[in-house]
């Protein structure tokens, strides 16, 4: 795996990671608390799997779901040790909040400049990603650390971001991936299995046929028809023109699983329970299955 702090996406995060990673190793007990949402079971797991691979003991903690209500703080329950709390729906602050005992983990805004560009991009880093900057300085060669990074990139896909027409911070984090061969990049066509309902109006049937006459297709009959096949989803507003690209160009597969990470999410989504108390029982064992399996 290649560091995240290689990126400039994540280099000026370098040092609050490095401390919380100290703090998470001085502590003989940690208490991670997190809400019953998708979001924040997809931080869980990135810093659960570190502490795992580590031998750290360690409680988890399932607070009642919190993305539709309002207001950033939780009413914390008194625990001993260390408690990480992950927030994952707060507006990005520049900096994490951390305390002797607590350690408050929350959307980062970053500004930073490419190789390629040198206008200066700006863009947020979520939790899910900043935890698995935490479980790969904890734990950077751990089985289990390994086997849930390629789902770091998830919590960024869910964001906000994804709806409008650029978010550097996916894009460059995505192709970080790819690059380290935790993810593969591929388009809808090499796409063994798609949830349905993610892109209106594609036309199953024309894919279908594409998919046959992929292998024999030049990369200029391949971008063609690719775009032909899009040209129905385009009309509709409802969908912005990047989170087309990426799930047509850009589906994210995990090495050896059929499904693609925007189509497991999507599903999971689907079939995540609103009443809390069940929510937060679906959370634990969701929790459970990633760490081990590495998808849903």
């Amino acid at each position: 795996m290649r560091s995240f702090f290689d990126s400039p996406i994540f280099s000026q995060i370098e040092d609050v990671v490095e401390e919380i990673a100290s703090k998470i190793n001085s502590s003989d007990v940690i208490q991670i608390l997190t809400p019953a949402d998708l979001e924040g079971v997809l931080s869980l797991i990135q810093l659960e799997s570190s502490l795992l691979d580590a031998s750290k003991n360690y409680r988890r903690k399932i607070l009642p779901q919190k993305k539709y209500v309002s207001g950033d703080e939780y009413s914390l329950p008194d625990l001993e040790g260390l408690k990480i709390v992950i927030n994952p729906f707060m507006e990005s602050n520049s900096n994490l909040s951390i305390s002797d005992d607590v350690v408050e983990i929350a959307p980062i805004s970053v500004e930073f400049n490419t190789e390629t560009s040198n206008n200066n991009h700006q863009g947020a880093i979520d939790t899910v990603a900043i935890c698995s900057c935490i479980a790969s300085t904890i734990s950077p060669n751990g089985t289990r650390v390994r086997k849930v990074r390629p789902l770091a990139i998830a919590g960024n896909w869910l964001r906000q971001g994804v709806e409008i027409n650029y978010d550097p911070v996916y894009s460059l984090f995505r192709d970080h991936l790819n690059e380290e061969g935790t993810i593969d990049v591929r388009p809808i066509t090499e796409t063994n299995e798609i949830a349905g309902d993610m892109l209106p109006e594609l036309s199953s049937r024309m894919l279908k046929k594409l998919k046959k006459r992929w292998p024999e297709m030049s990369y200029e009959e391949r971008s063609s028809a690719l775009s032909e096949l899009i040209m129905p989803i385009l009309r509709n507003d409802k969908i912005s023109t990047m989170r087309i690209e990426e799930l047509v160009w850009h589906r994210m597969l995990i090495p050896g699983c059929n499904m693609d990470i925007a189509s497991q999410l999507k599903i999971a989504e689907d079939n995540w329970p609103s009443d809390d108390e069940k929510a937060r029982l679906h959370a634990s064992m969701i929790a459970d299955k990633l760490i081990v399996d590495g998808f849903f």
